[in-house]
């Protein structure tokens, strides 16, 4: 999008940055030249030249408000101005208004909603008009999965959105029914985890599709280890990972180090018997 309307499109992204001692998710842009290449990131600041934070609630403890921003620029209210929403690792969504060349208000605000506006973990807003009544409606997908909709009760110019909608139910992450391992990816049969969402009208028929990415975590049997002991010694192999997290009480250096050492001893155990590959893919939901 061109952020600062000076005619090249700029790219904005969120971070998982450190903003001095505190954590923040502070906005990146990449301001677009005339000859089509891109400056070098700089922080997004507001209109009163700080960088853009998301609030927490509480006071500043709550960092999962603030960190693993997902930023989407659009012109929320209609008033000819690009305005930000963000997503953040809480599952919650933040509107900085725009004031106008690709200056934004200081503090941002929650999105006017009739109930409670959130996902699981990890907000990944798209605004579009899906339900095409003229105004801007909210999509989103979480860390569990799935796709969310919240339908745009209000108009163009007063947003206010309804109840979360249901689009794709999350789907198990290598696990059946049961919480047994499921090994290979044969089972994969649509979008995973950490699903991240676009919209748009793909093979051209007037209706809106859904270009969903993912992660999955894949799992495979080790050298020589058949798929039923590969379970067994995996069952005891949880145990074990959750007797060495209760176990630890301390929070020195001394301690977190004694932890990182059995820690990295029960994975290469693991790897013995069990192979885990992370990937993800990019799915195209046709809408019907």
């Amino acid at each position: 999008m061109d952020l600062d309307g000076d005619g090249n499109l700029d790219i904005l992204s969120g971070s998982y940055s450190r903003d001095g001692e505190d954590m923040a998710g502070l906005f990146q842009v990449l301001h677009g030249k005339a000859d089509r290449t891109f400056a070098a990131a700089t922080v997004l600041n507001g209109s009163d030249g700080q960088p853009l934070i998301l609030p927490t609630r509480g006071g500043r403890d709550n960092i999962t408000d603030r960190i693993c921003t997902r930023p989407f620029a659009v012109d929320l209210d209609g008033d000819g101005k690009l305005d930000i929403v963000s997503g953040n690792f809480t599952g919650t969504f933040a509107w900085f208004r725009g004031e106008g060349n690709g200056k934004f208000t200081p503090t941002s605000e929650p999105l006017p909603a009739t109930g409670k506006l959130q996902v699981d973990a990890h907000s990944d807003p798209f605004l579009i008009d899906w339900d095409g009544d003229g105004d801007f409606d909210l999509l989103s997908g979480s860390s569990a999965g799935g796709v969310f909709l919240f339908a745009n009760d209000g108009s163009k110019t007063e947003p206010e959105f309804g109840k979360r909608q249901t689009l794709l139910k999350p789907a198990g992450h290598g696990h059946d029914g049961d919480g047994e391992l499921v090994f290979g990816d044969a089972h994969l049969q649509g979008p995973q985890g950490s699903t991240r969402v676009w919209a748009d009208d793909v093979d051209g028929d007037g209706k809106l599709d859904l270009l969903v990415g993912d992660t999955v975590t894949l799992h495979f049997c080790a050298d020589g280890v058949d798929e039923q002991t590969a379970r067994s010694k995996d069952a005891e192999w949880q145990k074990k990972q959750q007797k060495l997290f209760e176990s630890m009480t301390g929070d020195d250096a001394d301690a977190r180090a004694q932890f990182q050492k059995a820690w990295e001893e029960l994975r290469a155990e693991r790897e013995t018997f069990l192979r885990e590959q992370m990937t993800g893919s990019v799915w195209l939901l046709r809408q019907q």
